[in-house]
């Protein structure tokens, strides 16, 4: 039973669960859409919208009918970057076939590339790797409204920045800087082909194309030169330094490092040339630069039984771009094996049951789909359906009853014999 008026409730949120969130904003009305905590945070955020430059009057005409997301609220809880083990992550996305069609739009967009690479001097493998994981290369944008979306936010997180976004959203939207059929993405508040969030939009965006416009959404151009200034910009990009290398790390180096928990010796930063001569080699075989200008830390994503990588400043600036050490390793991954490396790590992640590509994923949804489960269509994403599914399967075959879309169940389904 929920109790009394919301009015009396005197709750932080910040510190709230997902779930409660949602009963805080459905209790004063049947559905979540324009409950009274909603409408007491669209007063206060219609308060403060001249000191953002958006007027009352535009700020009530484009909030008319807007509304409380419950998936933005529920997939807090539940980002990959946060659930999934390093073994599922990196291999999802830095599989085989984002690998071929990142070498295909770095061929097809060579002289574009060419020329934000020279202008900004971020590595173009780099963005090009940021495009591939944010969208699939432009496939995939989200298709979340994103006022939405930021009100959901701004409403149930006391952030800022949340806010700000609101502002921003509402300013570009006013301006006619995108439209509202346009104005779609992911439940983070990201949008366009490499994912920008509304404030950024308005700091970073650039013209790629020199057609007078900032479109992050349709062109190419703008996309990839706004990407790299965002790096540059913001993030303080150096030029011609990876973000990480793999390497191999003598037995001495290893005191104190966890098994098979990450571990990242921040403090302790050198030039490459100091850590081969600390006995620091490159796992795949090149030497590390011996000018001494790079300097990096040691990162162990799965402790020290897993690879284990150098770590620069520019892995840094991947994290700035998005919150998260498994994202900027995958991105750095990424740009490696566009830019032709033949394999995404040496040392193999600390498991007998790796995770799979999207093509995997694919084929193990087939055999779902084959075995009667109700999964939607095989597209490669293991979203909740599947995941449920995969239990039942698991508890069938007396598997560990965890849902992950690994190859320990993928084999059994592909050969019940």
């Amino acid at each position: 039973m929920i109790p009394g008026p919301l009015t009396r409730i005197r709750v932080d949120r910040r510190h709230l669960p997902a779930a409660a969130l949602l009963v805080l904003f459905a209790a004063a009305s049947p559905g979540i859409a324009r409950a009274d905590p909603l409408d007491r945070c669209l007063a206060d955020l219609r308060a403060q919208a001249p000191g953002h430059r958006v007027s009352v009057a535009d700020f009530d005409r484009l909030t008319a009918g807007v509304q409380i997301l419950e998936r933005v609220v529920t997939s807090r809880a539940s980002q990959a970057e946060v659930v999934d083990s390093w073994w599922d992550y990196v291999p999802r996305l830095v599989d085989e076939r984002r690998v071929r069609e990142g070498r295909e739009v770095a061929a097809r967009w060579g002289e574009t590339m060419a020329a934000v690479e020279a202008r900004y001097g971020v590595d173009r493998s780099i963005f090009t790797a940021i495009w591939g994981v944010e969208t699939n290369y432009g496939a995939i944008q989200g298709a979340l409204p994103l006022l939405d979306v930021w009100v959901t936010r701004a409403c149930t997180e006391q952030r800022p920045l949340w806010r700000a976004n609101v502002f921003a959203s509402l300013r570009l939207l006013r301006d006619g800087t995108v439209s509202t059929e346009e104005f779609i993405g992911s439940w983070g508040g990201a949008f366009g082909l490499t994912q920008f969030i509304p404030t950024s939009y308005e700091e970073l965006g650039v013209d790629g194309d020199d057609d007078g416009r900032v479109d992050l959404v349709g062109s190419v151009p703008d996309a990839l030169a706004s990407t790299a200034n965002h790096l540059a910009r913001r993030s303080r990009w150096s030029p011609g330094v990876p973000p990480a290398i793999e390497v191999r790390v003598p037995a001495g180096l290893l005191a104190g490092v966890p098994p098979l928990d990450e571990a990242w010796s921040k403090d302790d930063v050198r030039p490459l040339s100091q850590w081969a001569r600390a006995g620091v080699a490159a796992a795949g075989g090149e030497s590390l630069d011996s000018s001494g200008a790079a300097r990096a830390s040691l990162f162990f994503p799965a402790g020290a039984q897993g690879p284990a990588f150098l770590v620069t400043s520019n892995f840094n600036a991947l994290i700035a771009y998005n919150q998260s050490t498994k994202y900027a390793l995958s991105v750095a991954l990424l740009a490696r094996r566009i830019s032709g490396a033949e394999r995404t790590v040496e040392q193999a992640w600390p498991t007998d049951d790796p995770g799979l590509g999207r093509d995997d994923i694919r084929r193990l949804q087939e055999l779902l789909l084959a075995r009667g489960h109700d999964i939607g269509a095989a597209d490669g994403i293991p979203g909740p359906r599947t995941r449920d599914a995969v239990r039942a399967e698991q508890r069938r075959l007396g598997l560990p009853e965890d849902g992950r879309t690994g190859e320990r169940v993928l084999r059994a389904l592909a050969d019940p014999s």
